[in-house]
């Protein structure tokens, strides 16, 4: 009987459910599809380095779950105090007609079990088919073929799902218990009819509220710019700290000065039912603040993952091939009297001839001119969020001879300087950008007393070394007579291995851990090409991945709160709606008041998450432009489409179900 009447009204009810199985769906999904990972192994060509990768992701992936569990759990939880609050007066019903509370509750958990196998299911068989998606996102990663396609379900993923959905619907029966006994007869008979009394700030406190909201603002996002991510310090702290608080602010202050200005414009706020939009949505943003401004600092977090976590991994990838052309590279910074590279691995009897098929070792040196002196005072103000260019540092610099030997090394043609003329090197496109400016590469360096102009008009893009990124930021090529008595910047040792890349590479590396094993002075540090893209790959992958994860569950929960908040004060007040059905006003007059308030306290935090989000790309964009290009065209539509399709599928469900309260509760006929 008990299974009749709960399966009864879960369809009866279930446009109510809909938010509740929205978010249940979308959870199972998501926590399905990152924890399916490893079982993409088998539809991916990949070597046995590249599966360690893998597992190691899966392995940080059940971590993150643990945090990602806690949230879905909290929504659940706050998606089911929407559905008792909605069926105050059916639970008070039940009360009176005889049934005991745990009768009541024993009801509602049979109804939210039913919901919640249909959005496990749903979830799973999702998840299922998303994760091959996720499998074209890792063969792309990892620059491998995927096999004969295979459609592949995996256990243990679906597994930790059921147990961890199983644990959060316990939960949730806890809270159903807690909610239930707590209501007395006549609060859930007559709790519609509660009245909230709300008070606005007053015009000139709320502007002045407002102003400082803007004010902190801006110095938040200066303090950003002027740090530029470059350390995680006190300037950065205090624009993280000032951003929140101005966040707030503006959340606190704004219903106060759109009440009033709409008020003034008498024309505009008595027209249709203007007035009553006005005061909902006013009312609603002031109830909300806090919440509001924690849901505009969640989707800053969610569009800043989701669009610079995709950007880096493809920027750590693409210029791999560029900024490794030697298979292997030694460095360590210049010292007065210090030894070649090449000597003092040959103290160690480093067995550099029994890998090596050719290579080069060279310095770079310390140009007795600054930054200031190549480019102009409006460049340098302008770029000073480079570090370069914020400390004046002196220019490094390298000898023709070697640089011809580098471009030999990488089969390029050498160049030919005069004795007054100069070249630049760079392979960073901030830096090659710079010295197109007409102030940039065309001015003239003085040097030991002599005057250079510079020979190309363009940077010659090359790589001086191998690297996880574009290192070579800016280097001066000058004729050999001008660096006789120049300080050593740093030295390098480029090496081409014999075919056997792999076994040189073992051997390579194991020799040099063995001289520093018994060597405690040793340190040479080195980069090999094969590790650099093991390294970036990895990097990359994991960025990605942690990326998706996290922008997903918040971009989820922010949609999700705001969702189960519009319906809740919507539930709270269906009498106002009664009243206006009775004053005579139109069905469509009502939906359109309703999608109104919807979309603008739905696209309220939106508007100046997505401001944030300008400036915090930007800065990310300046700082990543040091190392290589970070294009954002493209992962910034990807991350626009996931807000389109979950943040407004959230937003028309609201509506929908919103719609569905009002017509079930007979104010709209």
């Amino acid at each position: 009987m008990f299974f009749k009447l709960s399966l009864r009204n879960a369809k009866r009810s279930f446009k109510d459910y809909m938010i509740y199985f929205l978010t249940l769906t979308f959870g199972v999904c998501i926590f399905y599809m990152f924890n399916a990972l490893d079982a993409q192994q088998a539809m991916l060509e990949i070597t046995t380095s590249k599966l360690e990768i893998i597992k190691n992701l899966s392995q940080l992936m059940g971590i993150i779950s643990i945090f990602v569990a806690f949230i879905l759990g909290f929504l659940m939880i706050y998606a089911n105090h929407f559905l008792i609050r909605r069926r105050k007066k059916e639970l008070g019903l039940y009360l009176t007609l005889g049934m005991n509370r745990h009768t009541v509750n024993f009801l509602l958990v049979i109804e939210s079990l039913i919901i919640a196998i249909f959005a496990l299911i749903s979830g799973l068989v999702l998840g299922t088919f998303l994760s091959h998606g996720l499998s074209i996102v890792t063969a792309q990663l990892f620059a491998v073929d995927l096999k004969s396609f295979t459609f592949i379900f995996s256990t243990s993923a679906a597994c930790k799902s059921i147990v961890f959905f199983a644990i959060l619907f316990a939960i949730v029966i806890i809270f159903n218990t807690i909610s239930i006994a707590k209501y007395k007869l006549i609060d859930l008979l007559q709790g519609e009819k509660k009245n909230e009394t709300l008070k606005m700030l007053n015009f000139p406190l709320a502007c002045f509220f407002f102003i400082l909201s803007l004010v902190i603002l801006v110095i938040a996002y200066t303090l950003a710019s002027i740090n530029g991510l470059r350390s995680f310090d006190t300037s950065l702290l205090s624009a993280i700290l000032l951003g929140c608080i101005g966040t707030y602010l503006f959340f606190y202050s704004i219903a106060g000065i759109a009440s009033k200005l709409c008020i003034k414009y008498k024309t505009f706020y008595y027209k249709n039912i203007n007035l009553f939009i006005v005061n909902q949505v006013m009312s609603k943003i002031k109830t909300h603040h806090i919440s509001m401004s924690v849901i505009c600092l969640m989707l800053f977090f969610t569009i800043g993952v989701l669009s610079t976590g995709l950007s880096m991994s493809k920027t750590l990838t693409s210029t791999l091939e560029a900024t490794t052309p030697y298979d292997a590279t030694l460095y360590v910074w210049g010292e007065e009297d210090q030894e070649s590279l090449i000597k003092q691995l040959e103290s160690y009897n480093f067995p550099l001839n029994d890998v090596a098929k050719e290579y080069l070792e060279f310095n770079l040196y310390q140009a007795p001119i600054h930054y200031s002196d190549l480019f102009n005072q409006e460049i340098m103000a302008t770029y000073s969020h480079l570090y370069n260019f914020n400390e004046d540092l002196n220019l490094t610099a390298i000898k023709l001879s070697d640089f011809n030997k580098v471009l030999e090394l990488q089969g390029a043609t050498p160049i030919t300087l005069n004795t007054n003329e100069y070249a630049i090197s760079s392979n960073v496109d901030t830096y090659i950008n710079l010295c197109k400016e007409p102030l940039g590469l065309q001015k003239k360096l003085t040097i030991g007393g002599q005057d250079l102009s510079p020979k190309y008009r363009d940077p010659l893009s090359y790589s001086l070394e191998s690297s996880y990124f574009t290192s070579n930021q800016l280097t001066l090529v000058l004729n050999d007579e001008l660096l006789v008595n120049a300080p050593v910047s740093s030295m390098y040792l480029n090496i081409n291995f014999f075919n056997n890349q792999e076994e040189c590479e073992a051997l390579f590396t194991q020799s040099l851990e063995d001289i520093g094993h018994h060597n405690p002075g040793f340190f040479i540090p080195y980069t090999t090409k094969i590790s650099t893209y093991e390294t970036s790959l990895g990097l990359s992958t994991i960025v990605t991945y942690i990326g998706i994860y996290i922008g997903f569950v918040f971009l989820i929960a922010s949609a999700a709160i705001l969702a189960l908040q519009q319906l809740l004060e919507i539930t709270d007040h269906t009498a106002h709606y009664e009243i206006l059905r009775k004053l005579g006003v139109p069905y469509d007059t009502l939906k359109r008041s309703l999608f109104t308030q919807i979309a603008l306290y739905f696209f309220a935090p939106l508007s100046l998450a997505l401001v944030h989000s300008i400036v915090g790309l930007n800065i990310t964009n300046n700082l990543i432009a040091q190392f290589g290009s970070l294009s954002l065209g493209v992962t910034t539509f990807i991350t626009a489409f996931f807000l389109v399709v979950i943040y407004g599928g959230y937003f028309l469900t609201t509506y929908i179900t919103a719609k569905n309260v009002i017509l079930n509760n007979g104010y709209v006929r």
